[in-house]
This record gives structure tokens, C-alpha cells and sequence, in this order.
């Protein structure tokens, strides 16, 4: 009867944990039901091995009750749930249930042959994991081996087309209070493509200054390396950009409305 009623009791909990009534402490329940369901197998077979079916009506209620709550649970496991975790929850409890009934039958009949049949089952446990796990990193598919899988993400540079006005970055610039920008102050229509042009050996930026950057920003040219900006993101008005690197080279581009 104890067995019985922890069976019965394990599989309310499994059902009850699988089927989504229950959102609070889900891990716990149908880990604690399984265990509370595994011993209540391995109790039942021993009272069974030992004194036989009983025929009385509470043992007929239980049996029923065991019977329609496992037929339940079968049910629902094969139907209406995606749970990957069930196969590996069903062939765990195999594992443990097989042995412990047939060591518990020869506990009972054969007791003499108790300890090499529980060490042949460790073994034969031992091995089985053991050529699972070493054949998961060596086979073919190498099923155990984490593959990490490079997500390539092709950028496409999209390069502006229009009318272009050059804007040269002057040899020598770096020097303080030398000429930078030519022209210094640019006035563009928009439409135009801004094309900065660095022809100084030295690393030069145009970045906008008042916000650093956040309206546009060339990033670091090398000598002989451009950037172009499309206007028709920018709004009329002035802009007064810089050279991080440099920051006393300061110039200003007045982009205004575009003439037919």
C-alpha cells in the first residue's frame, strides 16, 4: 500500500508539473514527484514480490487509481506536449526501475546472488555511459562536440551618387595655425556629395563639433583616403566640424537649398 500510494502520488505531481497547471517551482515538482514515483515503483514491486497481489477493495482502488493516472500521463506525454525532456525523464526511470526490481526479486528468492547480479548491473550502467560518452566525441557526428557555427553578415557600403564638391585636406595641416580645410567655409547646395579628401601624410577626422560626431564623422583618414557624405541627410544650415586629432583645425560647410 505505501508503494502504491507514492506511485499514485509521483504520477498526480509528473502530470500536474507537464501539463502546465502549475507555473510556480515547475523544476522542483516534477523532480521531486519523479523521485517520490521511482520509490514508490520500487516499494510496490518489493510488497508485490514478497506477499503476493492482494485482493482486497482499498488494494483494487489503488491499482485503478495508479492504473488511470498512468494511462493519463501516457496519454498526454505522446499527444499534447513538445517537452523534449520526456524521453530523457522515461528511459532515467527505466534505467533506475529495471535493476531495482530484479534486485529486489532475487533479494527475495535468491538473496545469494544479490551482490554480483547489483555489480554486473553497475557495471554493465558503467560501460553503457562510458561508450556513450566516448563514442559522442569520436563518431562521426560527433554529437557531444559543441560546433560553433560563424554567423557571417555581410555589409553592403552604400556609396552616395550625385554632384560632387571636394573638400581637400591641406598638406601640413597638422601644424597649428597652418591652413587645414580648403575651402574653409564651404557652401553647398544640397544634393551634393561632400567628398573630404585627405591629402596630408598625417591622420585627419571631419567630424561635426557640436555634437561629436552624431551628425557626421569621417572616422580617421590616412593620407590619400576620402569620405564622402550625402547632404540630403543633413538639414540647411551650418555645420562646423573638426579634427579630433587635431582639434584647432576647424572649418565650417553651409549647406543650403538647391537651385534648379
Amino acid at each position: 500500500m505505501p508503494g502504491g500510494g507514492l506511485t499514485a502520488i509521483g504520477l498526480a505531481g509528473l502530470v500536474t508539473s507537464y501539463s502546465g497547471i502549475a507555473h510556480t517551482f515547475i523544476d522542483g515538482m516534477h523532480a521531486l514527484t519523479g523521485l517520490l514515483f521511482m520509490f514508490g515503483l520500487i516499494i510496490l514491486t518489493a510488497g508485490l514480490l514478497e506477499g503476493g497481489v492482494s485482493t482486497t477493495n482499498r488494494t483494487k482502488a489503488t491499482v485503478l487509481a495508479i492504473l488511470s493516472i498512468s494511462l493519463g500521463f501516457g496519454t498526454f506525454a505522446t499527444t499534447l506536449t513538445e517537452n523534449s525532456t520526456l524521453p530523457v525523464f522515461a528511459g532515467l526511470l527505466i534505467m533506475i526501475t529495471i535493476p531495482a526490481i530484479v534486485i529486489s526479486y532475487l533479494a527475495m528468492k535468491m538473496p545469494a546472488y544479490v551482490k554480483p547480479i547489483g555489480v554486473i548491473f553497475i557495471l554493465a550502467f558503467g560501460t553503457g555511459v562510458g561508450l556513450y560518452m566516448g563514442f559522442g566525441f569520436v563518431s562521426p557526428e560527433g554529437y557531444m562536440v559543441a560546433t560553433e557555427v560563424e554567423e557571417v553578415v555581410v555589409v553592403e557600403e552604400v556609396i552616395p551618387e550625385g554632384p560632387m564638391f571636394m573638400i581637400s585636406i591641406l598638406a601640413g595641416s597638422a601644424d597649428q595655425g597652418a591652413p587645414d580645410y580648403e575651402p574653409d567655409e564651404a557652401v553647398v547646395s544640397q544634393g551634393h556629395i561632400i567628398e573630404w579628401v585627405n591629402d596630408d601624410a598625417v591622420s585627419h577626422t571631419a567630424t561635426s563639433s557640436v555634437d561629436f560626431g552624431e551628425t557626421f564623422d569621417t572616422g580617421l583618414l590616412n593620407g590619400g583616403e576620402s569620405y564622402k557624405l550625402d547632404t540630403n541627410k543633413l538639414d540647411l544650415g551650418t555645420y562646423e566640424y573638426m579634427c579630433i586629432v587635431h582639434p584647432w583645425m576647424v572649418s565650417t560647410i553651409i549647406i543650403e537649398e538647391s537651385a534648379e
